[in-house]
């Protein structure tokens, strides 16, 4: 039986096509699992990449501290000190004003209501005209001293509702939540720091080969030095937002601008949605705060110019082009880490991302991920780039003189699998 040269090719090729589509399902089913394990364990998951994330902005101080001489523990403690210092601080000073604007929420959104009567009522004027315009007419019309007889003798409820507070047993487990979080990180930050490079050289030895160990080290660090880069640049750039926010309140005349400052601090690791969160909210206060309606679009619009001028020119001139990231990616981070793991998962979310970009850089295989998530592309030399000049068209044909003669006549002399023997 003749067996013909496309028939052997076609076999190979399904076989090699069947073994990619195999491994890339596996890949898939994979990182499914590790997603919704993420989401199932999310009360242990959230402090644990919390601290591991803090780790890597201070884990340069504790080097430093070792070139000095001071051990990794003292240096931890210390470290650990400061961060507490700082929090308590940052707490007393924004607690206060937050609590008593939360305690006049129910009269602010009424003062709300009145200032902003005008749009709602044309909102409403124009969804009646909708809804008018969408129901078809009816030709019948009701018989008189029917249904509206019926309608007026039915007695109307009344419902009086109290003002609802915040039961004991649902604040004492929000902050028992609160503080088992900020136990478990506080400790693991502290743990991290330090071991140092202990954790790292235990991983280092269950690993086979030296090429992966090697190959482990240049990713940790790379992951390290990138993601500690960036949230430390980034940290100081939203606390100099903060501080410009919160001196900009208080010249426009806004109630505790210490509290919007840090509010400028804090949203601002989030990108794009933090500052619009932020300035609607400062619209809102500044609509309860001032009378005139105008003011408070000034003072709004006023936050909004100072965010556009940070992330425009002042974040990509300090973070460089190594560190942007597409909006769009961003924003699928932002959604889908924020539906995980809610208002952490938020803010955990860029961190996430340029972590997971750094790591598939260092691995050849997970480098085309890498290029998407936004990683650069490789620019070849500038010798090995073609000139466009003397690039032949494709639709050009070969020249003959492009392939030997022997290796021609070697061919033609060589028999066909499929001709009859």
């Amino acid at each position: 039986m003749a067996i013909s040269n496309n028939s052997i090719l076609s076999d190979d090729s399904g076989d090699e096509s069947r073994g990619k589509n195999g491994v890339f399902s596996t890949r898939v089913c994979a990182a499914m699992l590790v997603l919704y394990a993420l989401y199932y364990a999310r009360s242990l998951a959230v402090p644990i990449v919390t601290a591991i994330v803090v780790y890597m902005v201070l884990r340069p101080l504790v080097r430093q501290g070792q070139r000095l001489g001071i051990p990794s523990t003292l240096s931890a403690i210390g470290i650990i000190a400061a961060l507490v210092l700082t929090l308590s601080v940052a707490t007393y000073v924004v607690i206060q004003p937050a609590r008593q604007m939360i305690a006049d929420a129910p009269q602010n959104v009424d003062i709300i209501k009145e200032k902003l009567s005008f749009l709602t009522d044309r909102l409403k004027a124009l969804n009646e005209v909708t809804e008018d315009l969408a129901e078809p007419a009816e030709d019948e019309t009701p018989a008189p001293g029917t249904d509206n007889e019926q309608e007026e003798a039915e007695p109307v409820p009344v419902e009086i509702k109290q003002p609802t507070r915040i039961s004991s047993v649902s604040y004492l487990s929000g902050t028992g939540n609160v503080v088992s979080f900020l136990t478990i990180c506080g400790a693991l930050v502290y743990f991290l720091l330090a071991a140092g490079d202990n954790l790292l050289r235990s991983i280092m030895h269950a690993l086979p080969d030296f090429t992966a160990r090697r190959r482990l080290v240049e990713v940790i660090q790379n992951v390290q030095e990138g993601l500690g880069s960036y949230l430390a640049r980034i940290s100081f750039i939203n606390a100099c937002l903060g501080i410009t926010v919160g001196i900009a309140m208080w010249i426009l005349g806004m109630p505790t601008p210490s509290l919007w400052g840090a509010m400028a601090f804090a949203f601002n690791f989030i990108p794009i949605i933090g500052a619009l969160i932020g300035g609607c909210i400062i619209f809102l206060v500044a609509l309860v705060s001032f009378d005139p309606i105008y003011y408070a679009f000034i003072v709004s619009g006023t936050f909004f110019v100072l965010t556009l001028l940070e992330g425009q020119f002042i974040t990509p001139a300090v973070l460089g082009r190594s560190m942007s990231m597409s909006p769009v990616l961003v924003l699928l981070s932002i959604v889908i880490w924020g539906w995980m793991w809610g208002f952490m998962g938020v803010f955990l979310s860029v961190p996430i991302l340029i972590a997971a970009r750094m790591a598939c850089e260092g691995y050849e295989g997970l480098q085309p991920l890498a290029f998407i998530l936004g990683a650069e592309a490789p620019t070849p030399p500038s010798d090995r780039v073609p000139d466009p000049a003397t690039m032949e068209s494709p639709t050009t044909e070969p020249r003959q003189n492009s392939i030997p003669k022997p290796h021609l006549e070697k061919e033609s002399s060589t028999p066909c699998l499929t001709s009859p023997p």
